[in-house]
């Protein structure tokens, strides 16, 4: 089963541009890597709002590129603003864009809920490597992959219901589908409620990474030791990025609540697991071509093992 995800028309952006910790992020990144002879470019733009940072900012010039209909909304709110002078949106695929110039700066808010679930990042790739200058700068600059072993009680709660033969109606198939479905949640997931500490699956350089590397799958072989005695139901993954040289966005525990929660992949069941005890974990990112990926994970915990995995689309 895949998790949509629709950025076509503006239901899509509501809960992002509501989130005051993910703009305000962006915005001092912005502001603090563009200077008044910056050319930069945005790459999936959506509705203009780190193109307006830019201009803000001081930038020369913004090309403002997405591909969806939402483009036109961002035309709108850009010459609103008073920057269409400054800012030029265009309407289609980066890949397809003909730029009179280099840029200075590629800002990109390309990240899933473990960075990259929903697969943007070698359309970002490919536009850095044929826009920036060489001296260039990107936004973000870098990002890292976690997960951790955890319990989910709004996950178990739905679980449940439908085990409880609600409404005198047999509906457990529909809570076992969901048990090995992932999504985007957990948002009371807190640090001191962990067994486990949760480990880095893997860290990118948004400057250096290459075409290959970002289109090849992203692999992660785990041994967890259990801090305390506890349940687990699910895997939690989220991502630590730095979007400049002082600014960071996490949507991990203890970080403040964004728009992405966490990403969740369950583990079929509750397993109790006591202190000291290992857990096993695999996890693979695959990419599935433009906006597609597909996130397969596994756990051996003593005689329990669990495997499954699930497709995001980007539409």
């Amino acid at each position: 089963m895949a998790l949509e995800l629709d950025y076509s028309n503006v239901h899509g952006h509501d809960s992002m541009l509501k989130d005051t910790v993910r703009c305000e992020a962006f915005r001092n990144a912005i502001f603090e890597t563009v200077t008044p002879d910056s050319v930069v470019l945005d790459v999936g733009a959506g509705t203009g709002l780190l193109s307006l940072f830019a201009a803000q900012a001081g930038a020369r010039t913004v090309y403002a590129v997405e591909r969806t209909d939402i483009a036109e909304l961002a035309k709108d709110i850009v010459a609103k603003n008073g920057f269409a002078d400054r800012i030029t949106v265009l309407h289609q695929d980066v890949e397809d864009i003909n730029l009179p110039q280099q840029v200075d700066v590629i800002v990109s808010e390309w990240l899933g809920g473990y960075a990259l679930d929903e697969n943007l990042l070698p359309i970002v790739v490919q536009a850095r490597d044929r826009w920036l200058k060489p001296a260039g700068k990107m936004i973000p600059q870098a990002t890292a992959s976690l997960i951790v072993p955890a319990y989910d009680s709004l996950h178990q709660q739905n679980i449940d219901f439908w085990n409880s033969y609600p409404y005198a109606i047999d509906l457990s198939p529909i809570g076992t589908v969901r048990s090995c479905l992932s999504y985007n949640a957990m948002h009371d997931l807190k640090q001191d409620r962990l067994c486990f500490a949760p480990q880095k699956m893997w860290e990118i350089d948004c400057q250096t990474c290459t075409i290959e590397d970002a289109n090849r799958p992203f692999k992660a072989q785990l041994t967890f030791t259990a801090q305390r005695t506890g349940p687990i139901n699910a895997l939690a993954a989220w991502f630590d990025a730095s979007l400049s040289d002082t600014v960071r966005l996490c949507n991990g525990p203890g970080e403040p609540d964004t728009h992405w929660g966490r990403c969740v992949f369950p583990l079929g069941q509750v397993v109790d697991v006591a202190k000291d005890a290992q857990v096993q974990v695999s996890f693979t990112h695959n990419p599935q071509g433009k906006g597609h990926s597909l996130a397969s994970w596994e756990i051996v915990i003593d005689d329990y093992s669990f495997r499954s995995s699930d497709v995001t689309i980007l539409t």
